[in-house]
């Protein structure tokens, strides 16, 4: 899945240009600024609103960005799933807010951590 987010990546970001890069990074190395979600976080976020229906307003949070954001990543993994021969099934329990996503991972005996707020 990596070799093919980072190859998604790379045609988006040359239609973008207009064209290809000035420079070629050196071997390893990430120019240009960290993308907001990583792959792993595309691909839950994706499963999460595919799967359990989870709206993308409560889904954002959890990763900090805005939905808008989150719709353009879940657009492009979506792609990216199908390109690689994959559908995510929707399951039977249709979530619809970040307590019924607690419930259910408790009701499916997986620990929820404490989520402890910000002090100012």
């Amino acid at each position: 899945m990596a070799a093919a987010r980072a190859a998604q990546r790379e045609a988006d970001l040359h239609q973008r240009r207009g064209g290809d890069r000035q420079k070629t990074p050196a071997a390893g190395l990430y120019t240009g600024r960290r993308p907001g979600l990583t792959l792993v976080d595309r691909l839950l976020a994706t499963i999460l609103y595919q799967r359990f229906k989870l709206p993308q307003v409560v889904i954002a949070p959890l990763f900090t960005v805005t939905p808008v954001t989150l719709n353009r990543a879940i657009s492009q993994t979506r792609r990216l799933l199908h390109d690689v021969g994959h559908t995510a099934e929707p399951a039977q329990t249709q979530l619809a807010t970040l307590d019924d996503l607690t419930d259910y991972a408790a009701h499916l005996g997986i620990p929820t951590p404490e989520i402890k707020t910000a002090s100012y």
